[in-house]
C-alpha cells in the first residue's frame, strides 16, 4: 500500500521584529527574533528525520511584506537542504507575506512549489514515476483577501491517490486575527479532498477529525502571551485507503505561560524561586529543552504578605530573578509578577469587635456585596482626583477588575491596621 508523509506547519512569522520589546531589553527580543528561525530550521530537521515526502506550509512565512533580504536567504537556505535531500516543499502566500511583496530576484530551489494567486493551482507528487498526491492551493495577491476562495477548490478530473488542499485562510472565530479569506466548514466538507491544511490562526485546532481531516497547526513559536503551551507542526501520513495518522510534534524554542505559585502558609521568602520553579516544570506539556518568558501569579494566605506589597519590592524581586538569564541557553524570564495574597489574619475574629477595625471590614463587606455601592464609591472619588489619566483608568475598570482592587485594598488597609504581621 503507498503512503504518504509529510509535514504541515503554518505562520511561521519569520523575522518578526519584536519592537516594543527591543525598546527595553535588545538582547531578549534578539532571542526571540532567532527563535522563529531556529523553530523552522527543527520543522526541516524533522522533515529529514522523520523522511518525508515534503513540506507544507500554509501561509504567512515572513512577518512583514517588507522582509529583509537576509530573513528570505535563510528561509531559502533551509528549503535548499530539504530540496537537496529529494524533499518537495510546497507553500501559499498569506496575508502578511502577499505574492505581490516576494522579490522577483528570489530564486526558489530545485522541488520547491510556490502557488500562484490567479487561480487555485495543482502540484503532483509522484513516487517511482506514479502519481501519488495532489496538492492543491492558492496565494494571497495582496494583504487584504475576503473573497470565500474555499469554494474555489475542486478535484482534479483524474485525481492522484491522495488529494490535499492548502488554504490560507479563516473559519470560525476569528479571535485576534483578521477574518481574511473567510469560509464555513460546510463549504470544504464534501469536496472530495483527504487534507486541508489550513493557516492564519495561531491556536493549534483540528477542525474535522476524518473525512476529510481540517486543521490549523498554530503558529511553531509563540510570540507573546495570546499564544502560550506547546507551539509546533504535524507529521501526517495518509495511505491510498485515505487513512490519516496525525503526530503533533513540538518545535518551539521559547514558550510564554502563565503561572500561579501557591503561598499558603509561606513565611521564607528564600522559597520563593524553587516555588515558581516547580509551578514552571507543572505546566502542561513541560518541555526541559525550551527557555521559558513567564507571567507569574503569587496566590494565598501569607504571612510574606505585607513584605511583598512593600512599594517596588516587587520589581527589584524580578529584577532578581532576571539577573542573567538573558546570558543562558535555556533560560527563564518572568515578564510580570502579579500579587492575589492576603496576609494571616482571621477577618471573621475581628468583624465581631466593635472598633474601629471591625467597622472598615463591615464597609468593605457591604461594597463587595453590591456593586452599586463600588460604582457610587468610583464617582465621589472620580470628583476629587486631578489627574486625567487616572479618571480615564478608573472609568475603564470592568466590574471584575472593580472587585480586584477592592480586595486589594481591604488586605493593605488592615495590614495597617494590624501589627500582628
Amino acid at each position: 500500500m503507498t503512503k504518504v508523509r509529510f509535514i504541515h506547519t503554518a505562520d511561521l512569522h519569520l523575522d518578526t521584529p519584536f519592537k516594543g520589546l527591543a525598546s527595553w531589553n535588545k538582547d531578549l527580543a534578539d532571542k526571540l527574533k532567532d527563535a522563529t528561525f531556529k523553530s523552522f530550521r527543527k520543522i526541516v530537521d524533522l522533515c529529514h528525520k522523520e523522511n518525508v515526502d515534503f513540506l507544507i506550509i500554509s501561509g504567512d512565512i515572513f512577518e512583514s511584506e517588507n522582509k529583509s533580504l537576509a530573513a528570505q536567504l535563510k528561509f531559502i537556505s533551509e528549503l535548499k537542504r530539504l530540496s537537496d535531500s529529494g524533499i518537495h516543499a510546497y507553500f501559499v502566500c498569506g496575508n502578511h507575506d502577499p505574492l505581490n511583496s516576494w522579490l522577483d530576484t528570489t530564486q526558489l530551489p530545485e522541488n520547491v512549489n510556490r502557488f500562484g494567486s490567479s487561480k487555485i493551482e495543482k502540484f503532483t507528487y509522484s513516487k517511482n514515476k506514479k502519481p501519488v498526491a495532489d496538492i492543491h492551493g492558492i496565494s494571497f495577491q495582496e494583504k487584504v483577501v475576503k473573497d470565500n476562495l474555499a469554494l474555489k477548490y475542486k478535484l482534479a478530473n483524474n485525481p492522484a491517490p491522495v488529494s490535499i488542499a492548502v488554504l490560507h485562510g479563516t473559519t470560525g472565530m476569528a479571535g485576534p486575527h483578521e477574518n481574511y479569506a473567510p469560509f464555513k466548514v460546510a463549504n470544504v466538507l464534501n469536496r472530495g479532498f483527504n487534507y486541508w491544511a489550513l493557516g492564519h490562526i495561531h491556536k493549534r485546532q483540528i477542525i474535522n477529525e476524518s473525512n476529510p481531516v481540517i486543521i490549523y497547526p498554530g503558529n511553531p513559536q509563540g510570540r507573546d502571551f495570546g499564544e502560550t503551551g506547546a507551539k509546533g507542526c504535524y507529521l501526517v501520513e495518509i495511505d491510498t485507503n485515505s487513512k490519516v495518522n496525525l503526530t503533533f510534534v513540538p518545535v518551539h524554542i521559547i514558550r510564554f505561560e502563565e503561572i500561579e505559585v501557591e503561598l499558603k502558609d509561606e513565611d521564607k521568602i528564600d522559597r520563593l524561586p524553587e516555588k515558581i520553579e516547580r509551578s514552571k516544570n507543572n505546566i502542561k506539556d513541560f518541555d526541559d529543552n525550551a527557555s521559558y518568558i513567564l507571567r507569574v501569579k503569587l496566590t494565598g494566605r501569607t504571612s510574606l504578605h505585607a513584605h511583598l506589597n512593600k512599594p517596588g519590592e516587587i520589581d527589584l524581586l524580578q529584577e532578581h530573578f532576571n539577573e542573567g538569564q538573558a546570558d543562558q541557553r535555556n533560560f527563564t524570564w518572568i515578564d510580570r509578577i502579579e500579587l492575589d495574597i492576603s496576609p494571616v489574619i482571621d477577618l471573621s475574629q475581628i468583624e465581631k469587635g466593635n472598633d474601629f477595625t471591625a467597622e472598615i471590614i463591615k464597609a468593605f463587606y457591604e461594597y463587595e456585596e453590591d456593586s452599586n455601592k463600588v460604582t457610587e464609591l468610583i464617582k465621589d472619588i472620580d470628583e476629587d482626583l486631578i489627574s486625567y489619566q487616572i479618571k480615564n483608568e478608573i472609568n475603564e475598570l470592568t466590574q471584575y477588575e472593580l472587585k480586584a482592587v477592592l480586595q486589594k485594598a481591604k488586605w493593605k488597609l488592615m495590614d495597617l491596621l494590624i501589627r500582628e504581621i
